[in-house]
């Protein structure tokens, strides 16, 4: 049986223009695919590597317990308590700023060097981590000085670093040992004492203002 010549033509038609289209389709889904393993190809590293978060704020009655519940693990030998007991009883000896440092990268990160400049002599610093392991060791500057350099040996990803800097500013309206409403005007007012952190390894560099 034949085929009327027109029914066929317009079969013909509707094939070709399917195979166009599927041609297309292919075509186009095998650039986008070359496109996302390029970006695949870059992102790898950088998601791989060592990155560090760094925030600055004023260590105060009010936030005291979550920032040292944060480093309890540090806190889980023998002398553990002890030694928490000691840092709660000096804390209202000084004003306190606190620097902490998060590795948000999926390495771990050897010898952290941080750097931290205030605008007044320091006059205490103390360090504590998610780890107990994670130790801090003053490189250069610290008491007396407005700047100091501390190393931590090991900071694991996804955990976090504090570093305290105490002070007793001069022109500070209150004195030690410092009351509520003296933590109250330092969270207002630290950054007037605080210039900068500077966070780095030989795999990342972060910077705090």
């Amino acid at each position: 049986m034949e085929i009327p010549r027109d029914i066929s033509g317009k079969s013909t038609a509707v094939l070709v223009s399917g195979l166009i289209l599927i041609l297309f389709f292919g075509y186009r889904a095998y650039v986008n695919s070359r496109n996302a393993l390029q970006v695949l190809d870059l992102q790898v590293p950088n998601i791989t590597r060592v990155a560090f978060e760094t925030q600055v704020f004023a260590l105060t009655p009010a936030n005291l317990q979550p920032v040292l519940a944060g480093a309890a693990p540090q806190f889980g030998g023998p002398d553990g308590k002890t030694e928490m007991d000691k840092f709660k009883k000096e804390f209202a000896s000084h004003l306190w700023i606190a620097v902490l440092t998060r590795n948000r990268g999926l390495q771990s990160a050897s010898d952290v060097m941080t750097q931290i400049r205030v605008t007044t002599p320091i006059t205490a610093v103390q360090g504590y981590s998610l780890t107990g392991y994670a130790n801090m060791e003053v490189k250069e500057g610290g008491m007396g000085k407005q700047t100091v350099s501390v190393n931590w040996n090991y900071i694991e990803p996804g955990v976090t670093a504090i570093t305290l800097i105490g002070v007793q500013p001069k022109d500070f309206p209150g004195h030690a040992p410092y009351s509520e409403k003296d933590s109250r005007i330092w969270a207002r007012d630290y950054k007037l004492y605080f210039e900068l952190a500077e966070v780095k390894s030989k795999d990342a560099v972060a910077y705090a203002y």
